[in-house]
Formats: structure tokens, sequence, C-alpha cells
């Protein structure tokens, strides 16, 4: 028998994560979009395209909300130098 607790309906509700606004609204929220799912987070973004007034919002799980904001938080903190050796490691190979 098996003895993992089922995942609730609720948790797996989508709840924002994040929202941007302004003509760069739709660029950050696809580049955190990228950096969660290159960590395994499932993450949706939603936005109308061509009105920049309006927000970009990311949403993740609401069960994978905490581990999200960790991982954002470790992207922030490596920031470019973090990119810059990405970069260079994506070029040697």
């Amino acid at each position: 028998m098996n003895d993992e607790q089922p995942i609730l309906t609720s948790e797996l509700d989508m709840e924002i994560l994040v929202n941007f606004h302004g003509p760069n609204g739709e660029m950050e929220a696809r580049a955190v979009e990228s950096v969660l799912r290159a960590a395994g987070i499932a993450a949706v973004v939603e936005g109308a395209i061509g009105f920049s007034s309006m927000p970009f919002e990311v949403s993740v799980a609401r069960n994978r909300v905490e581990e999200a904001k960790a991982v954002l938080a470790a992207a922030l903190e490596a920031g470019a130098a973090g990119a810059e050796e990405a970069e260079d490691e994506s070029e040697n190979h």
C-alpha cells in the first residue's frame, strides 16, 4: 500500500508569485518563467500583449510558492556574474 498522502487539489491552485508592469513587463516575466522552469518548477505567465499599463503575472502552484521564491532569490543573488558565467559555459561547450 502507498503511504504517501495525496496532494490536495487546493495545493495545486495557481498563486501569483510576481508581477511586472511597463514596456519590459513581458520580458521580465518570461525571464522569471525561464529561471523557474530550469529549476523544475512549472510557471504560467499571463498578461495583455501591447498594453504596458496591464501587468504580466507569473504564477506557480500554491504548494511550490516557497520553493519558487527561494529559486528567484538565489538567481537574483547570482546576478550578472552568474549570467556571464553561464554564457561562458554555453559558449565553451
